[in-house]
This record gives C-alpha cells, structure tokens and sequence, in this order.
C-alpha cells in the first residue's frame, strides 16, 4: 500500500515547523591564560551580574553562549551558572548581549514562506572574589 503524497508533504510541513520552533543553547568556555585554578563550585551559589563588580577579583575566563529561538530567562542563566561554576567561579558579569534577525526562507511549489530567525550571544567573564 502506498502513502499519499498529501500525507508526506504534511508530514515534512509539520517536522520543519516543529525543527524551526525549537530552541537551543549552546555554550563553550575560555578560561584565561595565567590565572590561578579554583576547585569547581555549586552553581547554586553562583551569581549573575549585569556589571562588574568593584570588589577585588580573580577573571577566570570568558562564557560564550550562542542562543537560537527563544528559551527562558532561567535557562540561559543556568546555562552560565553551570559553565561558570566548572571554573570555580563565584559568580560572572555581562559585558555582550546582543540579538540578530535573520531571514529564513522556505518556499515549495506553491508558496514561499519568509520568517525571522533569532540568534542571541552572550558572553560573561567568570570571576572569583579575593579573600
């Protein structure tokens, strides 16, 4: 028996939209050259800082995370917690926060379909406090 082509290209239609509707974070470290290692912490205790503190401080390395779609607050600050917690860090600081737009095209036989893409980076710099 075979299927009916409605039924793939329905299919295919509902998987692209399901696949576009996603979101992911993705997130890699650079820890600094020359700076002492910590023990890992609980990202638990980990803060998020929207600037950097004027407390003195160990920079342990920069968080780099690259965000497509929309995920929550909570999960993109998890996501850093976790990654600054692994360098022993205390907490980390905003310095790039910026979305692009851009275009995506789908087309078929018998429609094209534009729509905007998101992506997101952010990039923080882990830090330990002295004393």
């Amino acid at each position: 028996m075979k299927a009916a082509p409605g039924l793939f290209a329905a299919v295919l239609i509902l998987g692209l939209l399901f696949l576009t509707a996603c979101s992911s974070i993705s997130t890699r470290t650079q820890p600094y050259v020359g700076v002492p290692n910590y023990p890992p912490t609980d990202p638990k205790h980990v803060q998020i800082l929207a600037a950097e503190p004027t407390r003195p401080k160990d920079r342990l390395g920069e968080i780099v995370v690259d965000i497509s779609g929309e995920p929550s607050k909570s999960d993109i600050e998890k996501a850093i917690k976790e990654k600054a917690a692994r360098l022993g860090a205390d907490g980390a600081f905003i310095v790039y926060d910026r979305t692009h737009i851009f275009p995506v095209v789908f087309t078929d036989w018998w429609v094209a379909d534009v729509r905007q893409e998101l992506r997101r980076a952010i990039v923080a710099v882990a830090f330990k406090y002295k004393g």
